[in-house]
């Protein structure tokens, strides 16, 4: 969602419910101190393109756009309160069960296929207490169709998580494990690997096949007019360490021209205010 549409929803008490789940009192007494055009250009200030995470309170400001933006796709997208999501490599990010614990009632179901022990662990540590239904299963997104059949989710989230499929692919090809180390601590040498493939021209010929794999079991898990939603972040220091800023912020067209590539049944659609550069909706056609 653009900032703009943003503050003005939040100065309109759009997200309230949000607000006073997941805020601290300060980050909520700040919010609202602020009119729409003060609030859009704290965001904009806040998250600007490459985000530095050493901004005061960006992780709330993170959690509050993201949260927030997914909250306003569910509403545009008309999804029932029942809503049944699953995220492909949620990590220990939990943007995406709070805009659902906030959305529906009571009544949501949220699934995450997650590898790596560690994050699954802070995962599970975070979303405790909440309303919703929170399932982890620990193991690759590709083999989901093993626990549970198709057509049984409304949703297949994808945030910030083209990036780590493509990373993981890679690590597994150069015999990297992403299982049962410190993600952080491999998460260079993955960046590094990856830049690597791109620069000689070899990302698509190692890792296409892989990722289209786990886009069409994510496309078999959903129901008949069920979305397909992306994201993606870009984070400033990726430079420094090898990586290419540039090369991460065009993840979603990479994955937009593979899936059409594929045909594999999705069709995008446009929704007002999501910027289809960070932002790409499919629905199974």
């Amino acid at each position: 969602m653009n900032m703009q549409t943003l503050a003005e929803k939040l100065s309109a008490g759009a997200f309230d419910d949000i607000l006073k789940r997941d805020f601290s009192r300060d980050m909520i007494s700040e919010l609202e101190q602020m009119n729409a055009v003060q609030l859009e250009n704290k965001l904009k200030d806040t998250l600007a393109v490459p985000i530095d995470i050493s901004k005061p309170r960006v992780f709330e400001y993170l959690q509050l756009y993201y949260s927030a933006s997914w909250h306003n796709l569910f509403m545009e997208l008309n999804m029932p309160r029942t809503l049944s999501l699953l995220e492909v490599g949620s990590g220990d990010i939990v943007y995406i069960p709070k805009a659902l614990d906030a959305y529906s009632n009571n009544m949501g179901t949220y699934v995450t296929a997650n590898l790596n022990r560690e994050l699954t662990r802070s995962f599970q540590d975070k979303t405790k207490g909440m309303a919703i239904n929170v399932q982890v299963i620990e193991d690759d997104a590709a083999n989901i169709g093993l626990y549970y059949p198709a057509s049984s989710f409304d949703v297949v989230a994808f945030h910030h998580a083209i990036n780590d499929i493509i990373q993981t692919i890679i690590a597994d090809r150069e015999g990297i494990d992403t299982v049962n180390h410190d993600w952080w601590t491999i998460e260079p040498l993955m960046l590094q690997a990856v830049m690597d493939y791109h620069r000689k021209g070899m990302l698509k010929d190692a890792a296409y096949d892989a990722f289209i794999q786990i886009m069409d079991t994510s496309r078999k898990q959903l129901k008949s007019g069920g979305y397909m939603i992306f994201d993606n972040i870009t984070y400033a220091g990726y430079d420094e360490v090898g990586y290419s800023s540039e090369f991460h912020s065009s993840y979603i067209e990479l994955a937009r021209s593979w899936i059409s590539e594929a045909n594999l049944g999705l069709e995008e659609i446009e929704i007002d205010s999501y910027d289809n550069q960070w932002w790409m909706v499919l629905r199974k056609v």
